[in-house]
């Protein structure tokens, strides 16, 4: 079983992901004729989805602290189906002083 990659995240950030099946199709002599995100939990949001030479991009935008697991489903010009998962997890960053004397 492979390992789901996780991100860290700050709440309200937007990143650009790619995920690139040109190896893969490459193999294969096949190509990627659509892709699908979809946000399988969490809060995240995906837009601005873009599919050129085998490479699948999108813009996975943040706005709560929590995790999400994002699916890139694509399916391969012969009709197989390959899916690729990955996770945010959105943390805020914290200040903690055990001393009033620190001064920036």
């Amino acid at each position: 079983m492979s390992r789901v990659k996780t991100y860290q995240h700050y709440q309200d950030e937007a990143v650009q992901y790619n995920v690139d099946w040109s190896v893969r199709v490459g193999k294969l002599s096949t190509s990627v004729s659509s892709v699908v995100w979809s946000v399988e939990s969490g809060s995240a949001a995906v837009s601005g989805e873009a599919l050129a030479a085998n490479v699948a991009s999108a813009l996975v935008t943040t706005s709560s602290i929590d995790c999400s697991l994002i699916k890139v489903k694509a399916t391969f010009a012969d009709g197989q189906i390959d899916v690729h998962f990955f996770s945010t997890r959105v943390d805020e960053p914290t200040c903690i002083t055990t001393n009033s004397s620190n001064r920036y």
